[in-house]
């Protein structure tokens, strides 16, 4: 399946990045302040979008010249730029998108930005925000996880409850259970093998999985 690249305007790691793209993705999507990742490593994004208020006007002179599409909204809009991002990715009918720049710098950019996966379930795209040591999406049914070796995973209830969750190939597994919002039972599990697919099941509600490197 295709799939998209979105540049986000936080924090991103240029060893990273540079993995992303060269793993050739279908559409490459630098979402305002995101162009200027791309910019240093001298790599052109398929579409910048947003309000360009936060990337420098040199960088966007330079990709007008060089035929990058570009789409400007006023500065008083009511969507961030990723967020349109998102928007242009569906509207073109694509579900697989892996996004950095999206985690770790402010808060409130960070806390929209996972509330974000919610539209992407309702789309039935499958997003994962990522860096470095991080990466994150949301399910509302099931997920296939291929283990790596130094990595754990916590499952984090995004709705008041999650019912009838069932994992495995997990070292502490869950049968049917319910986590709740208010509870961190599902903080911090492991892989039981790496040669064995990890599955994790839910029936209701929809839920956090943050895999994370603990070494």
């Amino acid at each position: 399946m295709s799939t998209v690249l979105i540049v986000g305007g936080g924090p991103v790691d240029l060893g990273q990045l540079q993995a992303e793209l060269a793993t050739a993705p279908e559409l490459i999507i630098a979402a305002d302040g995101g162009g200027a990742y791309l910019a240093k490593l001298q790599s052109d994004p398929d579409l910048l979008i947003g309000d360009l208020d936060s990337l420098a006007p040199e960088i966007v002179n330079d990709f007008r010249m060089r035929g990058i599409e570009i789409h400007t909204f006023p500065t008083n809009k009511d969507q961030t730029d990723l967020q349109l991002a998102l928007e242009f990715a569906y509207s073109r009918g694509l579900k697989e998108i892996r996004i950095l720049g999206a985690l770790g710098g402010r808060l409130d950019h960070t806390l929209g930005n996972l509330g974000l996966l919610m539209e992407a379930l309702r789309q039935e795209a499958k997003v994962w925000l990522l860096e470095p040591q991080t990466e994150i999406t949301l399910i509302g049914a099931e997920l296939e996880l291929i283990p790596r070796a130094g990595w754990g995973l916590s499952l984090i209830p995004f709705t008041q409850n999650v019912k009838v969750i069932t994992t495995i190939g997990l070292k502490y597994p869950l049968i049917n259970e319910t986590l709740l919002v208010v509870n961190t039972k599902g903080i911090h599990n492991e892989f039981v093998a790496l040669d064995q697919k990890a599955k994790i099941i839910v029936k209701e509600g929809f839920l956090l999985v943050v895999l994370f490197q603990e070494n």
